[in-house]
């Protein structure tokens, strides 16, 4: 064999070795944050409405109970898995994100991809005073403002209110419209405007399936079809909340899984987000 041979091939092998320690590393689940160390507070409750769609009482029955807890902030943490960029043969990466919320009105987010559980990636989304944003830093830099991430992150908070439950029943400004026996309108604010997103249930267990709407995709000229698919169930402080699988529908499958790890609702997210006060009794 020809040194020029066993050179090619010593590098073939070198390279092999490299891909295979860079993809390991991204098969490696990030560490969750820690918990919080603030616990949710008893805000008291409010009766779940009768008069709510058939589809929508029963699915709220289900997940809050007759006794719906007044929510009005939160603090979920978690981890997820992007598809990074979102087409069939992305690249998946592990993620781990912590999101705080005032109810029906601002969130932002805070999300680490990792490498071996060390953050190669920092992303940053966040809806408040009407504002939407998205950024990552890190060997990418994307920012992103304006009129259609406004609508994008609306939308997004609103999607994610299924984290925090209560606000889709106690929530003044939101409006349930039955459309056949499993399937339901909602129509949240946005400025001064509406905004409404499809929800499905399933015919079984009632238990919500999926959220879906037009959205803004990145900064394109039109929008996109775009859902949450809710996909299991578990209980924190009595209350079901869904893992969720986020996905543009002309696109193959989901981009992107997100998994809870802990929530605590009620308490005071006034560092992250400007102007929030402690939620009282």
């Amino acid at each position: 064999m020809s040194i020029v041979v066993t050179v090619i091939l010593a590098i073939v092998g070198i390279l092999g070795v490299l891909a295979s320690i860079g993809w390991l590393g991204l098969r490696t689940p990030p560490k969750g944050f820690p918990p919080l160390p603030h616990k949710t507070r008893d805000l008291g409750t409010v009766e779940l409405p009768p008069s709510l769609p058939k589809a929508v009482y029963r699915h709220f029955a289900a997940t809050l109970g007759s006794q719906v807890p007044k929510i009005e902030s939160a603090v979920v943490w978690g981890r997820a898995r992007f598809r990074l960029p979102s087409t069939r043969f992305g690249l998946w990466m592990p993620v781990r994100f912590k999101a705080y919320y005032i109810a029906g009105q601002d969130f932002c987010r805070h999300m680490e991809i990792t490498w071996f559980r060390l953050p190669i990636l920092r992303g940053y989304d966040s809806y408040l005073k009407g504002e939407g944003v998205l950024k990552l830093e890190g060997v990418l830099n994307v920012s992103e403002t304006g009129e259609k991430t406004n609508q994008s992150q609306n939308l997004a908070l609103w999607a994610e209110a299924v984290l925090m439950p209560s606000v889709l029943i106690t929530d003044s400004r939101i409006r349930w419209e039955e459309v056949d026996d499993v399937t339901a309108r909602l129509a949240v604010p946005f400025g001064e405007q509406e905004e409404s997103l499809l929800v499905r249930f399933d015919p079984h267990t009632g238990l919500m399936t999926q959220m879906s709407a037009e959205r803004y995709r990145d900064q394109e000229e039109e929008k996109t079809p775009w859902r949450i698919e809710c996909l299991d169930w578990e209980t924190f402080h009595s209350l079901k909340i869904p893992r969720l699988a986020v996905m543009w529908e002309d696109e193959s499958g989901p981009w992107s899984f997100w998994t809870v790890d802990g929530v605590e609702y009620n308490v005071d997210v006034s560092e992250k987000i400007p102007g929030a006060t402690l939620p009282s009794r």
